[in-house]
């Protein structure tokens, strides 16, 4: 809770410091006016008055910063990270400072920055929580930077220290799967299967759909996306699986069809799996030019005489 607390009173920190540079600035350029053209009839020039204007400006500003980093607050004071994290690196020491300011790069998204921070880190004494947690952010800032084969051995060493080992697990398998370990990844993706795994674990189903994907193994593929069909888990994304699936089958009337089916069930970020789609699509049939009388597109050009 102290860490919550603390990591949320700096992000309020940091918005207040914002309206703060904003307030002076239009205050200064108000006064200036007043100076150069005169001020108001209504006002009475006293420092009241200028008092007033600066808390005026300043509750715009920092109402305005609110808005603009509505976001950064929000994952500040309800982000999953801070359930993983604990009371670890809750403290004023040196090391809880680095450990805050790389969670907060990681937050946005920064994670070169965040890998800086928490590398330095490791530089000192940690209890085995302490080194599990740092190894978990380790692992995800060298996923991120599309480095898995650096991420599996940070994810392993923190499901040793005692980290959630669902969500070391997790990123492991992921990282595995990136990085070309197939039969590793499969093997820990049904580990989570088959202890208990977090509600919020929705997508196993289509994480192993398209771990088979990345084999071009469609049919096995298929008998994953469709579990996660007949539990209506993560349903828009097994229904793009379904779609990438018959592709890679070379079926593609019933890849159009779950195409469309994945767009109209909401899929997240449309315009990426349109273009993953046909980028897959076009990739399919290089790879096997006879397939193109199945798209329709040799017969429509007998028909058309000039072409």
């Amino acid at each position: 809770m102290g860490n919550w607390l603390r990591k949320y009173a700096a992000q309020l920190g940091k918005v207040a410091e914002k309206a703060a540079f904003w307030a002076l600035l239009i205050d200064g350029v108000l006064i200036a006016g007043f100076v150069r053209r005169g001020a108001p009839e209504s006002a009475e020039l006293n420092p009241l008055y200028y008092l007033e204007l600066l808390l005026l400006c300043y509750g715009a500003c920092f109402i305005a910063t609110c808005v603009i980093e509505y976001r950064s607050l929000v994952r500040a004071a309800t982000r999953l990270d801070s359930d993983l994290i604990g009371n670890v690196f809750g403290g004023l020491r040196k090391q809880d400072r680095l450990f805050s300011d790389g969670l907060e790069a990681y937050s946005k998204e920064r994670a070169r920055t965040a890998l800086e921070h928490f590398l330095a880190v490791r530089e000192y004494d940690l209890t085995d929580a302490e080194a599990g947690v740092l190894s978990f952010y380790i692992g995800r800032c060298y996923q991120m930077l599309r480095c898995p084969s650096n991420a599996v051995s940070y994810f392993e060493t923190a499901r040793e220290k005692g980290f959630s080992a669902h969500y070391a697990t997790l990123f492991e398998a992921r990282s595995c799967a990136e990085g070309g370990d197939y039969e590793r990844s499969l093997r820990l993706f049904q580990d989570l299967l088959e202890n208990d795994p977090p509600e919020d674990f929705y997508f196993l189903y289509t994480d192993i759909g398209f771990l088979f994907i990345r084999q071009r193994k469609p049919d096995e593929a298929e008998e994953w996306f469709q579990q996660s069909i007949a539990k209506k888990q993560n349903y828009a994304f097994a229904l793009s699986g379904m779609a990438i699936a018959a592709l890679q089958k070379g079926d593609f009337i019933t890849a159009q069809d779950y195409h469309y089916k994945a767009l109209v069930n909401h899929l997240d970020e449309p315009a990426a799996f349109r273009k993953y789609f046909e980028e897959t699509k076009r990739l399919m049939l290089e790879l096997h030019p006879d397939w193109s009388e199945k798209t329709g597109a040799a017969s429509d050009e007998q028909a058309d005489p000039e072409s």
